[in-house]
């Protein structure tokens, strides 16, 4: 054979053992990458989070494109603490070109987050408002995230415009949620004494709600600021005709207007029509017993009293107006006896338990913390 075709061979050789050696690497290079990235994924949800992080840098080192890897690198730390290291890597992500728009969206999300975490709020409500305005998988957390930015900020009127588009999205009509943003957008046009604006805004949220019993008391409060007494009563009446169960909320506006007004009998009429609505109303009933023993009509108050306490014997309530009525005619040692049962049955609170180790509270001690689960947490 000659030398040259002896050179040819041995290069074609040293060729083929070149290539098969840097396939094979890669092969298993990409295969190892694969492999971290799947073990860092199971250790989140194990929650062994030091392992995940070491699996996710082994993945992006093996493999610089896994851009979700570098992602939840991210969220690592800023669950850790490390915010200002969760910031710089998920901004360096927001610089790739060779992501999809939901990817990007991912790190638009945990960026948001690293601003809250970071106290960046601002920031945080400028990365949310264009995800809620797209369709990526993002967009219902974005929604809720910014929505619960707003409230918690008192940006009432951004609420209101933002829960609008969602309401339209979602073609709902009535809603509690937008009745109580448009509420609390009317108090605080009644705190700056706009009070027809105020009144606008809690009739709008009855168009909602119309079960929401702070518009009635709201737009009631609102007339009597005005000194309108006779347009705030309609609005208490509407809340014991709409809303029985919660109208005990103005009883002491209610009698109060009235008596103003010069029509203290009328509060009887509207107790009653609170228990024609709902007889099982108790605040409603011990109200009632309340002004028709002003009226002088005792048995029936004793009456009303007693099927209270024949229901809920630790009805302090009760007991203490029932005690007053009959001590103030020579029975006071059988209103002691009635306030003597009800003590008997009250649940006396005292100072709230502390957990001492994560702080959790409680109005009854337990052998260990609901929160944190140690025992013998709180005594």
């Amino acid at each position: 054979m000659s030398p040259y075709w002896l050179l040819i061979i041995i290069a074609a050789a040293v060729f083929m053992i070149f290539y098969v050696v840097v396939f094979r690497r890669r092969k298993k290079s990409g295969s190892t990458s694969l492999e971290a990235y799947i073990d860092g994924l199971r250790s989140i949800i194990s929650g062994d989070k030091q392992r995940a992080f070491v699996k996710l840098r082994q993945a992006v080192d093996l493999d610089t494109g896994n851009v979700d890897a570098y992602l939840k690198m991210g969220d690592l730390f800023r669950e850790k603490g490390m915010v200002d290291k969760a910031l710089q890597l998920h901004r360096e992500l927001t610089l790739r070109r060779d992501i999809t728009f939901e990817l990007s969206r991912n790190v638009d999300k945990s960026l948001a987050l690293d601003y809250l975490a970071a106290g960046a709020r601002d920031k945080a409500i400028d990365l949310l408002k264009p995800m809620t305005k797209d369709n990526g998988d993002q967009r219902g957390w974005a929604e809720d995230k910014l929505l619960d930015l707003y409230v918690s900020s008192e940006m009432w009127n951004d609420a209101e415009e933002l829960y609008s588009s969602i309401m339209k999205r979602k073609k709902l009509k009535g809603s509690k949620n937008m009745a109580n943003i448009k509420i609390m957008m009317g108090r605080e046009l009644q705190s700056r004494k706009e009070y027809h604006k105020a009144r606008l805004a809690f009739k709008d949220a009855l168009s909602y709600d119309r079960n929401n019993p702070f518009a009635y008391i709201y737009i009631a409060e609102s007339y009597r600021q005005e000194n309108r007494d006779d347009d705030a009563v309609e609005y208490l009446r509407k809340l014991c005709e709409e809303v029985p169960r919660y109208a005990y909320l103005a009883f002491a506006a209610i009698e109060e207007t009235f008596f103003e007004l010069g029509q203290f009998g009328e509060v009887e009429n509207l107790y009653r029509t609170v228990l024609n609505n709902d007889p099982e109303n108790v605040p409603a009933r011990i109200a009632l017993a309340g002004i028709l023993e002003k009226k002088g009509e005792i048995q029936e108050a004793e009456n009303m009293l007693r099927s209270v306490l024949d229901a809920d014997v630790s009805n302090s309530a009760a007991a203490i107006r029932l005690a007053k009525i009959l001590a103030g005619y020579g029975r006071s040692r059988e209103g002691l006896e009635i306030l003597s049962d009800a003590a008997d049955k009250i649940e006396v609170g005292y100072d709230v338990f502390k957990c001492k180790y994560c702080g959790e509270t409680l109005k009854r001690p337990i052998p260990s913390c609901p929160k944190c689960k140690k025992l013998g947490a709180f005594l």
